[in-house]
């Protein structure tokens, strides 16, 4: 069953490898300069335009793609099942964790950090408010009463 703390662990765990991922992804830039590099027209021609389009395109996809299979090992090392995690099961971990369901969450993680990111902190927050026993909250407005 899916409850708070099961989903703040999940959101956790997506996010962590998804930092990896963008860790191994640098690691790569610094070593191979064809994904580090910006491309520009060396003519103000639509040949030139294009060309270094396409280049920063292929920049583009093979840092993603990096990324992707980083995410893809790091999760199989792991051998933990993020969805296992977010179900709250007692054993989190896979028999096989290479087969495809692994890579699957790679590309989930990777493109779907920025998000995974944002809900975190609103769970955590929702968590923190919770614990506390606020009161939501609500507009306030200052009234006075009838003066006699």
């Amino acid at each position: 069953m899916v409850n708070l703390d099961s989903s703040i662990a999940f959101l956790i765990y997506i996010t962590a490898v998804s930092s990896a991922a963008a860790g191994v992804t640098e690691a790569c830039k610094s070593v191979i300069p064809f994904l580090a590099t910006d491309y520009e027209a060396r003519n103000d021609c639509w040949e030139d335009h294009n060309h270094a389009a396409r280049l920063n395109h292929y920049k583009r996809f093979f840092n993603l793609l990096i990324s992707v299979v980083a995410a893809g090992v790091i999760f199989g090392v792991m051998g933990l099942d993020p969805a296992l995690i977010l179900t709250g099961a007692e054993k989190v971990y896979v028999e096989d964790s290479w087969e495809v369901g692994t890579w699957l969450w790679g590309i989930v993680a990777v493109f779907g950090s920025p998000f995974f990111a944002s809900l975190l902190k609103i769970v955590e927050g929702f968590k923190q408010s919770v614990n506390n026993n606020l009161p939501p909250n609500r507009p306030r407005q200052k009234v006075t009463g009838p003066r006699e």
